[in-house]
């Protein structure tokens, strides 16, 4: 019996394998990086042999640890499916997401409000962000993330599609201006690149009038008169005017939303809110 396996050192091995470091395992299993090691030596002593090919960039499994990944994998998901037959109410827990802040704002509190409803021993925690970074931490802090990309661009599940728009308020008519006062986010807004770029292709002079990474700031300081700013079509802010090519403003690009699950098996919580996602945006 001395030669059984404890789970957490699959978990360890696992974890290696998707990160591609030791470092990134001990950030995932929330560990020092040499209890992870001693984890991986125990489990090299066990199978006889060692596991990972290392070099100065990262590790990688040899084949003797592609065979231990399989049956890993099975192992877990069997130890996984138990616990859960066993317990009365498989769905619990905490379901992490990252979202762009228009959709979170908008669209995911209906959503989350009937998901809790009928889950409510599960909690739900949301963060909001740009997608670059909400993408970066996808599985480390979020079992997924609703992120944005250019049309034809996502790599994850698209569940709409979005145009944007220029979002103004004619009473102050801050389109007409000369040159044109921008409300926008910092650098690393998708929307904010796709503004600067078609004003420049049409030559249209432009400012920075308001910066901002709350998009309620922004929200209020186009509604106050002080700038314009880009939004999507489907998820308006409320109190803003729509302008368009007949106010001599450029068109601009379509966007996708994409939801990216976790590259790991996901509790019964966060696969039972993404498939209540894709069902309701499928529906609408």
């Amino acid at each position: 019996m001395g030669n059984d396996i404890d789970l957490a050192l699959l978990r360890a091995l696992l974890a290696i394998a998707e990160g591609g470091s030791f470092t990134a395992a001990s950030r995932r299993l929330n560990l020092t990086q040499s209890a992870v090691s001693m984890q991986i030596k125990r489990l090299e002593e066990i199978a006889g042999g060692v596991l990972f090919e290392r070099n100065s960039r990262n590790v990688s499994l040899n084949r003797r640890g592609e065979l231990m990944q399989s049956h890993a994998r099975r192992m877990l998901s069997l130890n996984d499916e138990m616990l859960a037959h066993m317990r009365d109410d498989c769905y619990t827990g905490l379901v992490r997401i990252g979202a762009i802040e228009d959709y979170a704002a908008q669209a995911m509190p209906a959503i989350l409000a009937a998901f809790m409803a009928a889950h409510p021993t599960i909690a739900v925690e949301v963060e909001t962000g740009f997608t670059p970074a909400l993408l970066e931490r996808l599985g480390d802090d979020f079992d997924m993330v609703l992120a944005m990309h250019p049309a034809g661009a996502a790599r994850g599940e698209v569940i709409r599609r979005e145009r944007a728009v220029w979002l103004g308020s004619r009473r102050h008519a801050c389109h007409e201006q000369a040159v044109l006062p921008l409300a926008l986010h910092p650098p690393g807004c998708q929307f904010r690149a796709a503004a600067l770029t078609a004003l420049d292709q049409a030559r249209r002079r432009w400012r920075l009038a308001y910066l901002s990474q709350s998009m309620g700031a922004i929200d209020g300081a186009v509604a106050a008169g002080l700038a314009i700013t880009v939004g999507k079509a489907g998820l308006q802010a409320h109190g803003l005017d729509r302008l368009t090519e007949a106010d001599g403003l450029p068109p601009l690009p379509t966007f996708e939303i994409a939801l990216h699950r976790a590259p790991r098996r996901q509790s019964a919580g966060a696969t039972a809110l993404a498939e209540l996602l894709l069902a309701t945006e499928a529906a609408a």
